[in-house]
């Protein structure tokens, strides 16, 4: 006869599994008996909770059972979901499909649009636009100034990513052209896939525009106030032309000559907030170099990362993003679309699911980077493994950022180049000087082969001789 050892983990298991079969074919109490069971064998388990709602029609006990498969494991997403659908925080038909994701539109016809807001004087009815120097907003006809009232948002306008992610939202992006009539004075324009803020080029009123399509986007939570006027971002331009050992000596003056094409406008960012846990195994060496002693060790190392920026426009790659970082995020401001009166404004064309998966990977990326000085310092190791990875208390914020962006000429050749509103930091493309890089890199190599010849005459003069 064979005896088969107990095991308390296996009793549970058994009497889950048989409990969620009873569930599924709708035996009610004696799936409810078997799932108690389960939960005072192993009350940490947040599993028999969930299947517990699955078999009541009362909201206050799904509540209670959703309740406590959250507080059994705070981060578990199924729970998490479907308390905030039972609390009314996420709408069922805002949900999308397990498994499936938001293809482009098949039309690529203009969307029409509407004004959201026109920016007119309170006073006079005239055009408001708001002054950099004053940080208000001025009528550009009778002078009257107002001030916006925000507050910070740095911590304030995050947003719970878990919320948001499985909704149709949380995967759409600006692919519309938007044809818009003039709230002021009629005139039809039509106007490029993501402009959000836009100045009539009939009337020049300022609007802040709205469609089908953005009021199924996700709205700004804040925005970083543009510091940098025009002739500022001039000179910024013209002082990075300038610099640089490998670019043409007149690449300045060339530049300015043909007058640098900078344009002003708010940019889509993400920013994501959140905790890692990163597993791992690997082999330390418990005794000593002339006798080691491996023995296998695993442990979890946690990154907390906040305000992780992820352009939400393919125009501004991650590395272009990199030169002229940091924006000063700490500083944002709560959104009022005040701030947007007489300056250009992005909606975003990279969805919320798509820069959660870009942050995520930097992050993973970054402990990776530096997995072996963290794990067990000072203590020599071997077969160094990053294992599984677990995300928790995630959080996001869209927010726009000012940027001066445009370009210039040099020898019938186009370059960009990027200029940060905030900080006035630039960057961008530059032509090469080819006779002035051949100089400087023979110049290099020359300045080494004399160092060597100077290490090697002092070398003779102590008595080195070389062998043979």
């Amino acid at each position: 006869m064979t005896s088969y050892g107990f095991s308390p983990e296996g009793e549970f298991e058994d009497t889950l599994r048989d409990g969620i079969t009873a569930a599924k074919n709708d035996s009610r109490r004696l799936a409810q008996r078997l799932l108690e069971r389960a939960i005072r064998m192993n009350p940490n388990d947040a599993r028999p909770w969930l299947w517990l709602t699955e078999i009541t029609n009362d909201p206050d006990e799904k509540r209670e059972y959703l309740e406590s498969a959250i507080s059994a494991d705070p981060y578990n997403i199924s729970a998490r979901r479907g308390l905030a659908l039972l609390t009314g925080k996420i709408k069922e038909e805002d949900l999308l499909p397990m498994g499936e994701g938001v293809q482009p539109r098949q039309s690529q016809d203009p969307v029409a649009a509407k004004t959201e807001q026109s920016f007119a004087c309170p006073q006079c009815g005239g055009q408001t636009e708001f002054n950099l120097g004053t940080q208000k907003l001025r009528c550009l006809y009778c002078g009257f100034e107002h001030e916006i009232e925000s507050q910070q948002a740095a911590n304030s306008s995050e947003q719970l990513l878990e919320f948001v992610l499985p909704t149709h939202r949380g995967h759409q992006w600006a692919e519309a052209q938007h044809h818009l009539s003039c709230k002021d004075c009629g005139a039809a324009s039509l106007w490029p896939i993501g402009q959000r803020a836009l100045r009539c080029p009939y009337c020049g009123s300022n609007q802040l525009v709205e469609s089908q399509e953005t009021t199924n986007l996700v709205d700004p939570q804040a925005i970083g106030l543009m510091e940098i006027d025009e002739n500022k971002a001039i000179q910024l331009a013209k002082d990075w032309l300038g610099k640089g050992w490998f670019s043409p000596d007149d690449l300045s003056t060339y530049a300015s000559a043909r007058k640098t094409a900078l344009h002003p406008a708010y940019y889509p960012f993400w920013t994501f907030d959140g905790t890692l846990e990163l597993s791992w195994r690997c082999e330390v060496n418990e005794g000593s170099d002339n006798n080691p002693r491996w023995i296998s060790r695993t442990g979890v190392e946690n990154e907390m990362f906040d305000d992780m920026l992820i352009p939400g426009n393919k125009n501004i790659t991650p590395k272009e993003l990199e030169k002229i970082a940091p924006f000063k995020l700490k500083e944002v401001l709560e959104f009022k679309p005040d701030f947007l009166a007489g300056w250009p404004a992005l909606t975003y064309d990279i969805p919320l699911a798509k820069a959660t998966l870009s942050a995520r990977e930097s992050v993973v990326r970054k402990v990776r980077r530096t997995l072996h000085r963290r794990v067990m310092p000072h203590r020599q190791k071997r077969n160094l493994t990053p294992g599984s990875h677990k995300w928790s208390g995630m959080t996001f914020k869209h927010v726009l950022l000012p940027l001066w962006v445009g370009t210039y000429q040099y020898q019938g050749q186009d370059y960009s180049i990027l200029i940060n509103g905030q900080t006035g930091k630039a960057s961008g493309e530059k032509p090469r000087d080819t006779i002035k890089t051949i100089a400087i890199i023979l110049s290099i190599f020359l300045t080494i082969l004399a160092v060597l010849a100077g290490l090697f005459i002092l070398a003779t003069e102590m008595g080195w001789r070389p062998n043979g």
